[in-house]
């Protein structure tokens, strides 16, 4: 049964000295979301979030006496037992932080304008017959696949795109990984799928790749098979095959304007609420 008095009780005790506490609070929660954005560590760490305020709330609200036990016992815990797992994330963060300015905070580019300049570099890749495996990042962070390759940091372009694929040159291999408006890092290694789609058991190491890490991360990929010339885009684990740059162009659109209009809703919602 909701203990009615204790929430009056509580929102009567609502001051400014209470305000400031749960402002100060909300800033390091968002600090610390902040810092390990970009990272793997982003999924789990929003979901063991999620599932602490709502053991607290619960605990509150129907005066659990275990769970209030264990949130208030075990806390402290917690913090030390995050800090410890994700000591790799956070020293990762701080350096991003210390090499962020103020308009990197505020401006968050939509990644779909860059569709054009992939979709232009993919079509050149195949009609040269050159391979090419480029990733989107997206809400899970890469930054554990980009630390394994050379870092670029350079608007995206069909030259570059193109540039960095070139069989022989020092970047060539593997794979181009871009994060909102940038070419963040080339020839970085990428996991492999786990499973191969039905009648695809022929599918080269490019192709793997382009698998594996969207298997593992909600990433999508392009790769361009340097045998056939074919491009194709991964995503959720599965490979879809298409006949040629404007088709290509026209699916990158798609899925990015899906995946826009899906965080405008999301974000719509959160305010309304």
């Amino acid at each position: 049964m909701i203990d009615y008095e204790n929430i009056r009780e509580v929102v009567g005790d609502f001051d400014v000295s209470s305000a400031i506490d749960v402002l100060v609070l909300a800033v390091v929660i968002f600090s610390t979301i902040r810092l390990l954005s970009g990272t793997r560590a982003m999924t789990p760490l929003r979901g063991g979030l999620a599932l602490v305020l709502f053991a607290v709330l619960l605990g509150r609200v129907f005066d659990l006496t275990v769970i209030n036990f264990v949130v208030e016992n075990g806390l402290t815990v917690l913090i030390i037992a995050a800090a410890v797992v994700f000591q790799p994330e956070l020293r990762r963060g701080l350096d991003r932080l210390g090499r962020t300015s103020l308009r990197d905070w505020l401006d968050r580019p939509e990644r779909a304008s860059n569709v054009d300049a992939v979709a232009a570099a993919a079509g050149q890749l195949s009609r040269d017959g050159h391979g090419g495996l480029i990733v989107f990042e997206r809400e899970t962070g890469l930054q554990d696949v980009i630390d394994t390759g050379i870092a670029v940091d350079a608007k995206i372009t069909p030259e570059l795109l193109v540039g960095i694929f070139f069989p022989n040159s020092p970047l060539h291999d593997m794979a181009v990984v871009i994060r909102e408006d940038r070419v963040v890092a080339a020839r970085c290694e990428l996991p492999l799928a786990a499973e191969l789609p039905r009648n695809s058991s022929r599918l080269g190491t490019r192709h793997r790749a382009a698998i594996g890490i969207t298997e593992q991360t909600d990433a999508l990929t392009v790769v361009v098979s340097e045998e056939t010339g074919a491009i194709s885009v991964a995503r959720a684990g599965k490979l879809t095959h298409l006949n040629d740059e404007p088709g290509l162009r026209a699916l990158l659109h798609r899925i990015f304007d899906a995946y826009a209009s899906g965080r405008l809703s999301a974000s719509s919602a959160k305010a309304g609420n």
